[in-house]
């Protein structure tokens, strides 16, 4: 189990739990976990997924990308407690339990 955490603006402190994956978008219909405060944020805009003891971080064709530090990424493993940034936001996923 995970948590997906906004890190930022004025969701800061907001959580999403999730067991094997998440989509981070605008529309709450496709969106597991859904930032409508940030206009930068596309419909879909990214996933993260477990896949056997990794996880993945995924852009999904967003217009104003997903990026992990310095650099903007299309699919990149990440461990908990990374901070990656989509549209404006701040996000970083922690491990519950």
């Amino acid at each position: 189990m995970y948590i997906l955490e906004v890190l930022n603006g004025p969701l800061d402190g907001k959580t999403w739990p999730f067991e094997r994956e998440i989509t981070i978008g605008r529309d709450e219909a496709v969106a597991g976990a859904c930032i409508t405060l940030d206009r930068y944020i596309s419909r879909r805009h990214a996933q993260v997924r477990e896949e056997g003891d990794r996880l993945l971080l995924a852009d999904l064709s967003s217009r104003n990308g997903t990026r992990l530090g310095d650099r903007r990424v299309t699919e990149t493993r990440i461990t908990p407690g990374e901070r990656f940034i989509v549209g404006s936001t701040l996000l970083r996923v922690m491990r519950n339990g």
